[in-house]
């Protein structure tokens, strides 16, 4: 008496393992350049977040707060200094971003920016333009994101 047994066959199973490795292939670059995109958003939002606590920190303490990039470049990270030099925060640099900006924001006593023309843009090589950010700061001292190049 032959008896049935349950589970699957060789065949059977490698029919299923490359279907999902066919499936896994075709995710693969779309879940790339989501990650990319969320690391544009970290960054931009990160700088944002950041000119905001260096304009907070001005009005609260009423004497001028700098924010300035680690080695004259915004890419490698930033730090928010106060009028005597007291290191308030530091930004480590990104893997793969690329931040461009002014030589610096000094944010004087009242909460305004010595500067509101140059925007910084936050890009990618591998990044469509479409998902870059771009931070402006009004006149008032206040940054504001946008998606997209500046």
């Amino acid at each position: 008496m032959l008896r049935e047994h349950d589970g699957f066959t060789l065949v059977e199973a490698l029919i299923a393992v490359s279907i999902l490795a066919i499936l896994a292939a075709l995710a693969g670059p779309s879940l790339s350049g989501m990650t990319l995109n969320q690391q544009l958003r970290t960054a931009g939002l990160d700088l944002s977040s950041t000119l905001t606590a260096a304009r907070s920190e001005a009005l609260t303490r009423n004497a001028d707060v700098t924010v300035a990039p680690n080695g004259g470049n915004w890419a490698q990270g930033w730090t928010v200094t106060a009028a005597g030099g007291t290191v308030l925060r530091r930004q480590n640099s990104y893997a793969r971003i690329a931040v461009s900006g002014p030589p610096q924001v000094i944010f004087s006593g009242e909460g305004r920016p010595n500067s509101t023309a140059t925007p910084f843009e936050v890009t990618a090589a591998d990044a469509a333009t479409h998902t870059y950010r771009c931070v402006r700061i009004r006149a008032s001292g206040r940054p504001y994101l946008a998606r997209g190049a500046c």
